[in-house]
């Protein structure tokens, strides 16, 4: 008995040799995107602009604590090290306190 020719057969093969490789092609596109991402965090990161100063608020939103804290209990307290701008009377923390205090160093106790 002779096989006969199925034209169904040949479309399905081929639709499904299609799909693989258009799935092939999506999962390399993912791959140079996350690559490229990644690349570009590492960038980002190494031309992280440190200031010499920051505002209560920016320490506030940095260690998510309300600019309250900082102003009242921190820097009138005598906490952390600050000081108050001569140009406008508002506390100020040096950029190497900011980054000690984000990085999680300790703040001074009460007295």
């Amino acid at each position: 008995m002779k096989e006969e020719h199925n034209p169904n057969l040949d479309l399905g093969e081929a639709h499904h040799e299609h799909l693989v490789h258009m799935i092939n092609s999506l999962t390399q596109a993912v791959k140079n995107l996350e690559e490229k991402v990644a690349d570009m965090h590492g960038l980002m990161s190494e031309q992280r602009i440190e200031k010499e100063w920051y505002s209560t608020d920016e320490l506030a939103k940095a260690m998510d604590r309300s600019p309250y804290t900082i102003r009242e209990r921190w820097c009138n307290e005598k906490r952390i090290e600050c000081e108050k701008d001569p140009d406008s009377g508002k506390w100020r923390i040096p950029g190497e306190e900011f980054r000690r205090l984000v990085k999680g160093g300790a703040i001074k106790p009460k007295r």
